[in-house]
């Protein structure tokens, strides 16, 4: 293994223990009750490194999946500019929630754990919307550079990933239910029959 691909596994292993160690804390004693010294010794790490991968004590719980991010970013840059947007990014978010397996993946447990506490804690719920304006603006920067006219990307960007955050939060709320990618495709329904 090369130097710098150990490099990049200790550096995945160390935002994992840090989102989880936010995640459980943040579970135990709520966002209010838990500090950043709090996490890193959860996380068996210095609170400089917590910083160091998260601004603030919210978004150590909402560091992202890297083997989730990287798939997201090569299917974006897979899409065909000459299709319609709207049905490609409908199978792309499909596949993402498809890798959660209804909360059995170990990115899907992490997910459902996220969606459940974000409603209950307004600071965790005010960094993930923060940290979807992000990544919905570098996503739509990608869709334009593919050769997406500036409002179509928004416009459809928004509209699909405002369907999968419903799905998401379904899911969270009812995990007996159909399944996130049968209640994301029961949205996806929905828009198109009454949008």
């Amino acid at each position: 293994m090369t130097p710098e691909a150990l490099h990049e596994r200790r550096r995945h292993r160390t935002e994992r223990e840090i989102r989880e160690a936010a995640l459980t804390l943040f579970e135990e004693h709520g966002v209010d009750g838990t500090t950043v010294d709090d996490i890193a010794r959860e996380a068996g790490v210095s609170p400089r490194t917590v910083f160091r991968y998260a601004a603030t004590k919210e978004r150590a719980a909402l560091i992202p999946e890297p083997e989730i991010e990287r798939r997201v970013d090569e299917a974006l840059a897979a899409l065909d500019p000459g299709e319609r947007l709207g049905p490609q990014l409908e199978r792309l978010w499909r596949e993402v929630l498809a890798s959660f397996d209804d909360g059995r993946s170990e990115a899907g447990r992490e997910a459902l754990r996220l969606w459940r506490l974000v409603p209950r804690e307004p600071r965790l719920l005010l960094a993930a919307i923060a940290v979807d304006e992000e990544r919905l603006g570098r996503t739509q920067r990608m869709l334009i550079d593919l050769g997406h006219d500036a409002l179509t990307a928004r416009v459809v960007l928004e509209t699909t990933s405002a369907v999968l955050r419903v799905a998401l939060d379904r899911w969270a709320r009812e995990p007996a239910g159909p399944g996130l990618v049968a209640t994301y495709d029961e949205a996806c329904a929905a828009l198109r029959k009454h949008a």
